[in-house]
C-alpha cells in the first residue's frame, strides 16, 4: 500500500466520522487552523525530511514533494484540523462556550447583571460577604 492511498483512506474515513460535528462548529478557527498547521508542517517536514532524521520510500510516495517533504505528510494536519475538535467537542469542549446550534445550559442561563439577589449570594456577588458560623451554616 502506498502512503497516497493510506492517507486518502484515512482521511476519507476521519472526515465520515467528524464531519457531522464539524459542520455546526463555525469554519473561520478551523480553516485558520488548518492553514497554520499545513504552515507548520511545511517547514519543519522539510527540516527533518531534508536532514535525513526522517526518510520515505520513494515507491510508496506519489513522487510530489513540496521541496523535501512528500505531498502525503499533510495528510497528518489535515487529520489533525478534523480529529482534534470533534474529540473535543464530544468530551465537552471548553466549560465557557455554548455552540451556536445548542441550548443554554442551566447553569448560564441568567446572566450575572439579571441575577437574583439569592443566585449573587451562592456566587459570591453579594455586597455583604457570607460568613460561615460555628455549625457550618451560613450566618447571612
Amino acid at each position: 500500500m502506498t502512503y497516497v492511498v493510506l492517507s486518502v483512506a484515512v482521511l476519507a474515513l476521519i472526515a465520515l466520522i467528524t464531519l457531522p460535528t464539524l459542520r455546526h462548529l463555525p469554519a473561520r478557527p478551523l480553516v485558520l487552523t488548518a492553514l497554520v498547521l499545513i504552515a507548520l508542517t511545511a517547514v519543519f517536514d522539510n527540516v527533518i525530511v531534508g536532514l535525513d532524521i526522517v526518510a520515505y520510500d520513494d515507491a510508496l510516495t506519489s513522487g510530489i514533494r513540496l521541496w523535501h517533504a512528500p505531498i502525503e505528510d499533510f495528510a497528518y494536519a489535515l487529520g489533525a484540523v478534523m480529529l482534534i475538535p470533534t474529540v473535543w467537542t464530544w468530551l465537552g469542549g471548553p466549560r465557557n462556550a455554548t455552540p451556536a446550534h445548542s441550548a443554554t445550559p442551566a447553569h448560564r442561563a441568567t446572566p450575572a447583571h439579571r441575577a437574583t439577589p439569592a443566585h449573587r449570594a451562592t456566587r459570591g456577588h453579594d455586597s455583604e460577604p457570607a460568613t460561615i458560623g460555628e455549625s457550618g451554616e451560613s450566618a447571612s
